[in-house]
């Protein structure tokens, strides 16, 4: 079967500008897996594969949307383009992000806030609303997201252009089954931390990181909504299993409405 053509990325970073790069190859790699999902790795230049939304003749909210892979690789189908093309028939353009990988965690960064900047700059171009764009990330995708929200303010690279000159801060953040969150070192969440949607299952075996970061959050009274399934443990994603985290993205695209609406 001929796989689906996908749609052309967009480049965060002209070749030479790219900063922390420890690698120069340009072949991404896939990963076999004997589950039925997509694997890459060897991404040295990161990208947004965007899925624009059609739903909507005004501008319309974006996420960013962080596939897992423990910082190795990107599921970058099942925990990606899936979920793009879910939110951007529901209204929502979405721009997977291909981060990179294998084990370049402080880059990983880099490219989470230069992807907002990239989004909040390019909006009007785009047919996205300035105000409305949020990012969501799956397991190491969630830590990932997390550390944006939580670290838009710091200067982790040189700026090059005007891109750099955006505020990097989500306006929304979602965090499915996230990983390490109860983990050394933490960010520190101030009142401008944007709201937050939190899902795991309790058999997950990261659930901690979302009992801390849950914690975290309420203990400075910031707006939550987090939901717990008695199971479905790690890396459910969104292909229905016969459990009840099969609605979750229902959930989330509820309250994405609920959050976008009340921007300005």
């Amino acid at each position: 079967m001929k796989e689906k053509a996908l749609p052309e990325p967009i480049f965060l970073w002209a070749d030479e500008s790219v900063p922390q790069r420890k690698y120069r190859s340009k072949v991404e790699r896939r990963i076999p897996d004997a589950a039925p999902i997509t694997l890459i790795t060897g991404i040295n230049y990161p990208a947004l594969v965007p899925f624009p939304t059609k739903r909507t003749k005004t501008h319309s909210p974006a996420v960013i949307v962080c596939p897992g892979g423990a910082y190795d690789v990107l599921a970058i189908d099942y925990e990606g383009y899936e979920i793009a093309e879910y939110l951007s028939k529901n209204g929502i353009s979405a721009y997977v992000l291909k981060y990179r990988v294998p084990k370049q965690r402080a880059a990983a960064l880099c490219d989470a806030l230069r992807a907002v900047r990239y989004l909040r700059f390019n909006a009007e171009k785009f047919g996205i609303r300035k105000d409305a764009i949020g990012i969501m990330g799956f397991s190491a995708g969630g830590h990932l997201a997390a550390f944006c929200a939580g670290s838009y303010a710091k200067k982790l690279y040189e700026p090059i252009d005007e891109i750099d000159c955006e505020n990097a801060r989500p306006d929304n953040l979602g965090l499915i089954y996230p990983a390490y969150l109860e983990l050394k070192p933490k960010f520190t969440l101030t009142k401008d931390h944007p709201p937050t949607f939190l899902l795991q299952a309790s058999d997950d075996p990261y659930f901690p990181s979302l009992t801390a970061y849950e914690k975290a959050l309420l203990v400075k009274k910031l707006p939550l909504e987090c939901h717990i399934y008695p199971e479905g443990g790690h890396g459910f994603g969104s292909r229905p299993c016969g459990k009840a985290t099969d609605n979750w993205l229902d959930l989330y695209l509820s309250w994405l409405f609920r959050q976008t609406k009340q921007a300005k």
